[in-house]
């Protein structure tokens, strides 16, 4: 029988590949949502606005290390946790529907 001597070997490269860490979790203080802009109206948003806009209400802000950076960003659930700003169409944030469509719409 031939013993494999190479089983300790483990692909382990420890090359960073600077994956974004949660640092902090922050509850979301006043209505806050995140705005998108697509063609058809978002499964997940509550409400939806002229020029596409849709407004997904925002669960929680997130502090991010990604790297040397660190950043917030907020995050929503739909089936799943999701980064608000990594969705297709994000615009940026809003704590109404007429404030999303004054400043993205």
């Amino acid at each position: 029988m031939i013993m494999c001597n190479h089983c300790s070997d483990h692909n382990h490269d420890h090359h960073h590949h600077e994956h974004p860490q949660i640092v902090q979790l922050m509850p979301v203080q006043n209505s806050l949502f995140a705005v998108y802009q697509t063609e058809a109206p978002l499964d997940f948003s509550v409400e939806t606005g002229k020029n596409g806009l849709s407004l997904v209400p925002v669960l929680f802000m997130g502090l991010i290390r990604h790297g040397e950076k660190t950043m917030v960003e907020g995050f929503f659930a739909s089936s799943a946790i999701n980064s608000c700003e990594d969705t297709q169409g994000f615009k940026g944030y809003a704590s109404s529907l007429a404030h999303a469509e004054k400043l993205y719409a």
